[in-house]
């Protein structure tokens, strides 16, 4: 009876150790999830207006593409003899809603995004959760222009990168 009770239990627990590997090998097989793509920077400079930039100022843009997520960031540049005054700056944030790649230009694109985040330097202004839009241009793997704006006020800007030709 007790050997009968002894195999009847070490049945039990292979079965139960077939069963577990088979989900383990099944789990492992699984098609892998998909990476987060590699992060590509994207820069230019030209002259930038709205939100924290007065009239025209000349200015660095940065752009941050990672998977479907973007950053968009524009610097003011200050002439060397400004002292104690803060660059302006704005920081736009969110995900990609449509691509349009130019044909047989590797590096060569146009963005249409969803704003979600804004960071402005005018008054220390943070937003996380709002709604907006930008469209971007990439060229030649330089940020020839931009367009944002947010449902918050004075929080649009337009940057117009220089000639690169």
């Amino acid at each position: 009876m007790k050997k009968t009770v002894l195999m009847g239990l070490i049945g039990i627990v292979a079965a139960m150790g077939v069963v577990w590997v088979s989900q383990a090998t099944a789990q492992t097989n699984s098609p892998t999830p998909s990476r987060p793509a590699t992060m590509t920077f994207f820069q230019g400079r030209g002259v930038a207006q709205g939100a924290a930039f007065n009239q025209g100022r000349n200015a660095n843009v940065a752009l941050t593409l990672d998977g479907n997520n973007f950053g968009l960031e524009l610097t003011e540049i200050q002439a060397s003899n400004v002292r104690g005054q803060a660059p302006g700056r704005v920081q736009y944030r969110g995900s990609i809603t449509r691509r349009s790649d130019e044909p047989g230009r590797a590096n060569s694109f146009t963005l249409n995004t969803r704003v979600s985040s804004f960071d402005s330097s005018q008054n220390l202004r943070i937003l996380t959760n709002t709604a907006g839009t930008c469209r971007l241009e990439v060229f030649n793997a330089r940020v020839i222009s931009s367009s944002c704006s947010t449902v918050a006020g004075n929080s649009s800007t337009q940057f117009l990168g220089l000639e690169q030709f």
